[in-house]
């Protein structure tokens, strides 16, 4: 499993502020740390597609929750979990609506992480 990296991360949300003219940068190292480790922790046994389920969830999540930037991380965990799913030879399905709303009811508590698992397992296709 391929996995982001804290500098990947970074550089999707100083393309996405930027273009969007505002100022990038990191609001919190410690968050940002804590965002690189979740979807790096043990998974049991598990197929590669429930992997990348389990991990785009939690990712997306941890962005959401923790906001480690100072600006965009909403669409940074848009972007960032469609990456997660490309590394891995995966797309996701959602339609831009569908995504902008999971996201906007991640945002506000409304959907658990748990919860997140099973939605992206039916939203990822293999390439």
């Amino acid at each position: 499993m391929r996995y982001l990296t804290a500098d990947e991360l970074v550089a999707i949300n100083s393309r996405l502020a930027i273009r969007d003219g505002q100022q990038p940068g990191i609001k919190n190292s410690e968050q940002l740390d804590k965002v690189i480790a979740v979807p790096q922790s043990n998974a049991y046994d598990q197929s590669l597609r429930e992997m990348v389920a389990n991990k785009t969830g939690f990712l997306m999540d941890a962005i959401i929750s923790g906001k480690p930037f100072l600006n965009m991380n909403l669409q940074t965990a848009a972007i960032a979990v469609a990456t997660l799913a490309d590394l891995n030879d995966y797309e996701l399905t959602f339609t831009n609506e569908e995504l902008t709303d999971l996201i906007s009811r991640v945002n506000r508590a409304q959907v658990t992480a748990t919860d997140l698992f099973s939605i992206f397992n039916s939203h990822l296709k293999q390439k």
